[in-house]
């Protein structure tokens, strides 16, 4: 068997998922304590400052935040669920804290076995974890909380999968299915985070060159995290109305994203994905190949997904009604992002039976904000146990 190795805390034992009695309630204050902590170590730490994935994290983190998400607490009398098994997708590096952080305050123990390529930013990360378990105050909650990584072909999967009280599995179709195929509890929960896409959808009547400006910043701050990677990023724009203002929307998302730097990989990137768009005689000329790429495109199918290779690149459908867009999608459309549209219409829209997708309606420049409402799990409740009395 391949080795395993503990990355955090140092000196971690993995025999803390044996230990079952000792623990902690739900929203336990040694817990907030240690968020509290988190967030202002992601915000006040030099290196963490230079990635926005974890000063976002920081501010999700704050107790004014912390606070709003007794809301979303299931109500009653409710109990930790056990020990949490955690997989990581290798695309996001912070994605997997936000469920870890649920888990975290419900109670439970989590064992979080990360993706095999290290990051610059998981390493910070990491490094600021390890350093707030070995103070006292944390120390306990650092034994049953570990963060580890083996090979994904090792058989670790299996023997903590059998062990576990719930898996949280963040990964690709073929990922999640293997790990949900491996033996587990007649009862372990399986809250699973497979492959999704997401769109916007913008009104072009309500667009004025003095708003064009702000709306691109929007947009680009639900694309440049992760590399437009992240599920939640739009990849497909569905545009309604006047498109007078539309090339000037795009050319200022351009100029940001020139800002930021865009490799001579992503350019190559963009261009061989507009190649392949082209040859299915459904994508017309981008009208911008730069540091993003916008393709007009005629219809839509999931499988050019497989070409699309992130870093700022968009496919662009007009529509005449939001009907439109159920004619487009799927079940595996997850985050729809809207900007000049009336929330309740898009509300009404989604609530259909015909809808098989859509779990989040958020206005653009939100769609990477977590909740733990994500892809239409409640992801407290599921992470808990309701007691029922009489």
């Amino acid at each position: 068997m391949s080795s395993l190795t503990i990355l955090a805390p140092e000196g971690g034992d993995l025999n803390m998922i044996n230990h079952r009695a000792e623990g902690f309630r739900c929203f336990d204050p040694e817990v907030l304590n240690f968020i509290e902590a988190l967030s202002t170590a992601l915000l006040k730490d030099s290196e963490a400052k230079s990635f926005p994935e974890l000063v976002a994290l920081g501010f999700w983190l704050r107790k004014s935040n912390l606070k709003k998400l007794h809301e979303f607490a299931p109500t009653g009398i409710v109990k930790p669920l056990g020990w949490v098994l955690h997989f990581t997708p290798a695309n996001v590096d912070t994605m997997f804290i936000y469920s870890w952080i649920c888990s975290l305050l419900m109670g439970n123990h989590n064992v979080v076995r990360v993706a095999t390529k290290s990051t610059e930013l998981r390493g910070c990360l990491l490094g600021i974890i390890n350093r707030l378990f070995a103070q006292p105050a944390f120390v306990r909650l650092g034994q049953y909380n570990l963060f580890i990584h083996y090979d994904k072909q090792s058989e670790y999967s299996k023997i903590l999968s059998s062990k576990a009280d719930a898996r949280v599995i963040w990964g690709g179709d073929e990922s999640v299915n293997a790990i949900r195929q491996l033996p587990c509890q007649p009862r372990c929960r399986d809250i699973s985070f497979a492959d999704r896409y997401s769109t916007a959808a913008i009104n072009g009547d309500q667009l004025t060159t003095e708003n064009v400006p702000k709306l691109a910043q929007l947009l680009w701050q639900d694309t440049q995290p992760h590399g437009q990677l992240a599920c939640s990023s739009p990849r497909l724009i569905y545009w309604l109305g006047d498109r007078t203002l539309q090339l000037a929307l795009f050319q200022q998302v351009n100029c940001l994203a020139t800002q930021n730097e865009q490799t001579i990989n992503s350019l190559n990137d963009h261009l061989v994905t507009s190649q392949l768009l082209k040859s299915t005689g459904e994508a017309a000329e981008p009208i911008i190949q730069s540091a993003v790429g916008v393709i007009p495109v005629s219809c839509f199918d999931e499988h050019w997904l497989d070409w699309h290779l992130g870093g700022g690149y968009f496919l662009l459908m007009q529509i005449d009604t939001l009907e439109d867009i159920a004619a487009t999608s799927n079940a595996k459309l997850q985050t729809l992002s809207y900007w000049g549209l009336e929330q309740q219409s898009l509300i009404k829209f989604a609530q259909q039976p015909s809808i098989q997708g859509i779990d989040r309606i958020v206005p653009v420049g939100q769609a990477l904000d977590f909740s733990p409402v994500w892809d239409g799990y409640e992801l407290l409740t599921m992470l808990s146990k309701a007691i029922e009395v009489k």
